[in-house]
């Protein structure tokens, strides 16, 4: 799946997030900062070099096969693309599984089997606008989520020196076709590697030794993106009527095998994995305006090539007030004790017991205790 413009390495002067505007905010990242893929075998090919194509919502392919016409190529080792929302997606305590972002990509599961992806993941950055200037000059910093893979961030931080001149044999690449547009002479790209051992081949398998418990979390382009309206990832539509906004911001438990019932797909992750780069010391963030996304690989393989990241769209999820019982924006064991009350009320409920209603079907029962429960134990 490595596939990516006439867009050289660039930096966007209009980064466009705000802390407000009049028009609706979008759910899905709208402007390109900046877009600087390394080299690659289709860094020069329109079809994968527009970084536009990360933006807006994604085009789901389903769990086949993966998106060809939708995506950006990052191409090989520290290939990056930055986006900005037009406002701040915010560390939600309501949101499912309590993820607050999605990445989608072009992954598919080999041989139809939720365990062996066909992948290429990449490493996510964040970061806040905290005066809301919507310049680069206003970031706080950025802070790294670590995902399931990256223990040492300073150690497996590594560099890849490239140049121009497909005659010097020590330098990648060796096909001039490779280098980026705009790019000439020698430069270095830098990401944080992730264990080759693992991720540098063509199928990423499961490394979990847990039945049902995914082992690799917190990367773009490692789940499928479903087909719009397909509930239950079976490739068939369910909703032909379903919007996008809707679809592709329900997320996926990253924690469990496959793709949950209602999620669109795509890797899901909390703001509160963020780590300082160097310190891996948590970032507290309470939002961000800002992604960055980068190829961890370094690796050319037989028959594939360079393994690289393709991005299609970045999502803030839609938060699930269900289970906010006292409507204090969490769900604790207050909301637990209030569930409690409205047990067994039937009929017209008032607010408190109608946000415990999941069905909703005006009546509290056990199916709302058994969502209660799941809500209250799940991967908040």
């Amino acid at each position: 799946m490595t596939r990516t413009t006439h867009y050289p390495l660039i930096v966007l002067l209009v980064v466009g997030a705000a802390a407000s505007s009049s028009v609706a905010d979008s759910p899905f990242a709208t402007s390109v900062v900046e877009f600087a893929p390394a080299p690659g075998q289709h860094v020069n090919l329109a079809t994968f070099s527009d970084p536009d194509k990360a933006l807006g919502p994604p085009v789901g392919w389903g769990t086949f096969d993966g998106a060809q016409t939708s995506v950006v190529s990052l191409g090989g080792f520290g290939g990056s693309i930055t986006l900005a929302f037009d406002h701040v997606v915010e560390d939600d305590a309501l949101n499912p599984f309590g993820m607050d972002a999605i990445a989608f990509g072009n992954a598919f599961w080999a041989s139809a089997d939720a365990e062996r992806h066909w992948a290429e993941c990449a490493t996510i950055e964040i970061a806040l606008d905290a005066d809301h200037s919507g310049r680069i000059e206003a970031y706080e910093g950025w802070f790294l989520i670590p995902g399931s893979h990256i223990t040492d961030p300073i150690a497996q931080f590594t560099s890849r020196v490239w140049d121009d001149d497909p005659a010097t044999e020590d330098i990648p690449p060796d096909d001039l076709s490779w280098v980026p547009p705009g790019r000439s002479g020698t430069w270095t790209t830098r990401a944080w590697e992730l264990p080759p051992e693992l991720f540098a081949y063509e199928i990423i398998d499961n490394p979990s030794t847990q039945p049902d418990i995914e082992g690799i979390y917190g990367y773009a382009e490692y789940t499928p993106t479903l087909i719009l309206g397909d509930w239950n990832a079976d490739n068939v539509v369910d909703d032909p009527l379903v919007t996008p906004e809707e679809f592709y911001t329900a997320p996926d438990d990253p924690l469990t095998v496959g793709i949950t019932p209602g999620s669109g797909g795509g890797d899901a992750f909390d703001i509160a994995w963020a780590v300082h780069p160097i310190t891996k010391t948590p970032a507290g963030l309470p939002g961000f305006d800002f992604i960055r996304i980068r190829n961890p690989i370094d690796v050319v393989l037989p028959l594939w090539e360079e393994k690289s990241p393709d991005i299609d769209a970045v999502a803030d999820v839609t938060p699930d007030p269900f289970g906010d019982c006292d409507n204090d924006g969490d769900i604790d064991l207050a909301d637990h004790a209030c569930f409690q009350d409205c047990l067994g009320c039937e009929g017209e409920l008032d607010e408190s017991c109608e946000r415990v209603d999941r069905e909703p079907d005006s009546a509290i029962d056990v199916a709302d205790h058994a969502a209660m429960a799941r809500r209250m134990t799940g991967p908040l």
